[in-house]
């Protein structure tokens, strides 16, 4: 009972995910520019590139990698790059567009008729019957301007520190009054007693010699 259970689970999810896996595989790399059972007229814009450069291309053709509705004014870069599980259609009949190898590796507007195609596998690639084409002008957008650093408040400068006051000039120290010098007492009273003697000597020379001539 419990193996039968079990058995049939199994059944159940193996089932489910083959329902869930098949739409998932069957998802085609056309850009969804129309259903897959639909066929009519298109303006595709994408990167032109050799078949071998995509899973499912065709080495004798071109391939429109990347594609898109177009048409559009303008891309923002002039080259392309593109990985080989990128969406692509092959590009039919490119030589009623004049597509050149000039124009590999460049964004490409292509106007023309994409065929139908019911095969459930994704790398079978959808064609594009070109009628015509042009590459798509470059715009390479500005930079952005860089945005100035917002401007810092300028801070007030400290007010002026008053300037020192000059010292006053200081009263001159009133000058000494010299005192009067003192002489030496270096001197005798025997000089003039010798002088007063020397005088009375010859006052008394003087005085006989008067009273002899009187006599």
């Amino acid at each position: 009972m419990t193996h039968r259970y079990l058995y049939g689970a199994a059944v159940v999810v193996f089932a489910f995910g083959v329902v869930t896996v098949g739409p998932a595989y069957a998802q085609r790399r056309d850009g969804a520019l129309l259903p897959q059972e639909d066929s009519g007229q298109v303006t595709a814009v994408g990167c032109l590139v050799r078949g071998t450069a995509v899973r499912g291309g065709k080495k004798d053709k071109y391939a429109l990698a990347r594609p898109k509705k177009g048409p559009v004014a303008s891309v923002p870069e002039a080259t392309c790059t593109v990985d080989p599980g990128a969406d692509a259609l092959t590009v039919d009949n490119p030589e009623k567009g004049k597509i050149t190898d000039a124009a590999l590796g460049r964004w490409v507007e292509i106007t023309g008729r994409l065929e139908r195609e019911t095969d459930k596998d994704p790398d079978n690639l959808r064609e594009l019957d070109v009628a015509t084409f042009k590459l798509v002008p470059v715009v390479i957008p500005p930079k952005p301007a860089a945005t100035a650093p917002a401007a810092q408040p300028r801070a007030e400068a400290p007010a002026p520190a008053p300037a020192p006051r000059a010292a006053e000039p200081m009263a001159p120290a009133p000058t000494p009054t010299p005192e009067p010098r003192k002489l030496p007492k270096t001197g005798s009273q025997l000089p003039a007693i010798g002088l007063a003697g020397l005088l009375s000597l010859a006052a008394g020379l003087t005085l006989r010699s008067f009273r002899l001539r009187r006599g």
